[in-house]
């Protein structure tokens, strides 16, 4: 068997299909157009949990490739949710629809670097790997975007199998208006003023070179371009509605990784302006009358005129986030008979997305061998028949919620920014907090002011000292140790201790090299902090610890102690909850109390003692804010280590409440660091059954 595996969702259908989840028929649907040949991974088929009412029907052929079985519950993903990829022996385990897509990704350019695979991962292999916690676009194609299609998906069905009489009438999702929103918005590039500078310096080269009048009334519609994944389109705003493309630098980097037919861009440009009930001006003599009148009005534009305009999710080049998103809209589409007329006048960018997608070449090759009917997308009738029954539904777009539109996170890939708390606001949530009598209550170390550990017995590889300058070395030994010596009171050998977030894996390293009959689990989103990790597990050549790449929400696996070193924001209380929901010891340093902020899994305050001192949401966010003012020697320090202390009291009594003794205190010596409390808990009883 391959030394790879890849967990997916999925069953039989008779001898010839496979019913998918959304998410297993997506991931499949990626490999697919990446991998062409046989592949070195095992695929196992996990019927475990399927929901059929939601899943989708492909070619069973698309096994064809792959070593592949099929189980109804297998060991080696059980401490990840599905899907999951198992590599070096059940030692690296990655789960997440985005972290297993963009594995794929990385694993077909290894196979095939002449095709530049990697031009998928976006901008620097940006594309979806922020997690969802943070990104508000990874959300959106993580979990937003596929669970509503999901829950559109099942609606409709059950309205074909109930045969009611009348016309059905179903809401379009939030989350499927947010996509059609964002392609609405003007495409960001790192590079956009250049861009834009060159796309109206080619429009206007192309002006002058019109010589009559006739040719003056085709000067949109004569623009042939490369089909290939970097076609960008603009809108110049003005009166006279102007559309154009440009090729990109990768003109060889096309969908086959070869070039391909021409393709005239008028067609998506009409159907651009057809949607939008935007008149073509320059395909009318009356807009100009001499080509020294379009010209000189292409003068007077400027990179302000100019909006970048969605082809593709990310903007000019497909990426990773297009092929996740595309079999989603798919199956929402085949469920609805192909007639396009249902959702275009609700969803028209997303629609003439999917039918861009529909006409690449490599997309069409991936999409027939999945048994997509990708013809009825190719027609330019958007109310095209696949010759099944009319269905009788009526989709209402949702009103918008202004103040719940503004409080989302940012359709971003990048992560959110902080806010900075304002005088007044602090102000006032510290009044909140003094009216209802909420104090800080302070423990100490287990270990009392013995937390020192002899460094000098640390190997190479385990000792933090060789990925840190030497200015930082003693205050991130200082910070370690504290954590160290409180996990190994309260461990004992053979239990299973997970280090969460643990970027290179300077804590549960040192922690693993200390107890070696401890199993250790390095559990962290980011990629390349956790193969950092992986090559000084290799270099000291550990035995006792498993890497993960998931989020947090992702890891499902069973342990006896948590513990985190600077947990950002938001993560510090999805290792706590974790933590509670295992009856786990934890040993938490928090960090970044700034990006706190509510989550699809959590609100803040956390606990019972805070919402019922009527301490609100936003107030307690701006004490969050206020308690990254904790910088030494600073006017604000007090304060901000008080409201460092009031969340953190938040956090404990969370913890209290769920049965545990908790204990508050700071680092020694508080001067490792400004973020310098740990949380230390131990529940009362240990009689939780472990799953």
């Amino acid at each position: 068997m391959a030394s790879t595996t890849v967990y997916l969702a999925g069953v039989k259908q008779g001898d010839s299909h496979l019913l998918l989840p959304l998410q297993s028929a997506a991931i499949l649907f990626l490999s697919e157009y990446c991998i062409s040949d046989t592949v070195d991974f095992h695929l196992t088929l996990v019927d475990e949990g399927i929901d059929q009412s939601v899943c989708v029907t492909v070619n069973q052929s698309i096994l064809c490739k792959y070593s592949h079985t099929f189980v109804n519950q297998e060991e080696g993903y059980r401490n990840c949710a599905l899907p999951v990829i198992v590599e070096e022996g059940g030692k690296l385990i990655r789960s997440g629809l985005c972290s297993i897509i963009r594995q794929i990704v990385i694993i077909a350019q290894k196979r095939s670097p002449a095709e530049d695979f990697e031009f998928l991962l976006g901008f620097r292999g940006g594309s979806l790997k922020a997690c969802a916690e943070v990104s508000g676009w990874t959300k959106l194609c993580e979990v937003d975007f596929p669970n509503s299609v999901s829950e559109l998906i099942q609606q409709i069905r059950e309205i074909k199998n109930a045969d009611r009489e009348g016309t059905e009438q179903i809401e379009i999702p939030e989350n499927v208006m947010k996509l059609e929103l964002h392609l609405q918005t003007p495409a960001k590039l790192h590079t956009e003023n250049k861009h834009k500078k060159c796309l109206l310096s080619q429009v206007i080269q192309e002006a002058e070179q019109i010589d009559s009048i006739s040719k003056l009334s085709q000067f949109k519609l004569q623009h042939d371009f490369p089909s290939t994944h970097c076609v960008t389109r603009i809108s110049l705003k003005s009166n006279d509605h102007i559309e154009s493309a440009e090729p990109g630098s990768k003109s060889n980097s096309c969908e086959n990784g070869k070039s391909v037919e021409n393709q005239k861009i008028e067609n998506i440009i009409s159907s651009q302006l057809k949607q939008n009930n935007q008149p073509n001006s320059c395909n009318d003599e009356k807009s100009f009358q001499s080509v020294e009148e379009l010209t000189s009005f292409l003068k007077t534009l400027t990179l302000h005129d100019v909006d970048l305009v969605h082809l593709y999710a990310e903007g000019k080049s497909i990426t990773v986030a297009d092929l996740i998103l595309f079999p989603f809209v798919y199956h929402l589409l085949e469920v609805l008979s192909f007639n396009l007329q249902y959702l275009n006048g609700h969803v028209p960018r997303v629609i003439s997305w999917v039918r861009h997608m529909s006409t690449l070449p490599r997309i069409q090759e991936c999409a027939r061998n999945c048994g997509y009917n990708m013809a009825v997308l190719d027609s330019s009738d958007v109310t095209a028949d696949s010759g099944q029954e009319e269905l009788s539904l009526c989709f209402v777009t949702p009103s918008p919620e202004q103040e719940k539109q503004e409080d989302d996170l940012e359709l971003s890939r990048r992560c959110r920014s902080k806010s900075r708390p304002i005088k007044p606001e602090v102000a006032s949530a510290l009044e909140k907090v003094k009216e209802s009598d909420i104090s800080v209550e302070l423990g100490q170390h287990p270990c009392g002011m013995a937390v020192e550990l002899v460094w000098d017995n640390i190997p190479e590889g385990v000792h933090p000292g060789a990925d840190l300058p030497k200015k930082r070395l003693m205050r991130k030994c200082q910070q370690l140790e504290n954590l160290v010596t409180a996990v190994q009171a309260m461990a004992k050998p053979g239990d299973i201790i997970v280090d969460f977030c643990s970027g290179g894996g300077h804590l549960g390293l040192v922690i693993a090299y200390l107890m070696p009959d401890c199993q250790i689990y390095l559990v962290e989103n980011n990629e390349s902090s956790l193969m950092r990790a992986k090559s000084r597990v290799d270099k000291a050549r550990l035995t006792n610890v498993t890497l993960f790449q998931c989020n947090q929400d992702y890891f499902r696996g069973r342990f006896d102690v948590g513990t985190c070193l600077h947990a950002c924001g938001s993560a510090t209380d999805m290792v706590l909850h974790q933590c509670l929901q295992n009856n786990a010891n934890f040993v938490i340093c928090p960090c970044c109390y700034g990006g706190i902020q509510n989550t699809h899994l959590m609100s803040y305050p956390r606990s019972q003692r805070f919402k019922t001192a009527n301490i609100p949401s936003k107030d307690f966010i701006v004490l969050g804010h206020a308690a990254d003012q904790t910088e030494f020697n600073r006017d604000l320090e007090e304060q901000g280590k008080y409201c460092m202390n009031l969340v953190d009291t938040d956090r404990a009594s969370l913890a209290r409440e769920s049965g545990y003794t908790v204990d508050l205190c700071s680092l020694i010596p508080p001067s490792c660091t400004p973020k310098n409390n740990i949380l230390i808990g131990r529940p009362n009883v240990c009689t939780a059954v472990k799953s």
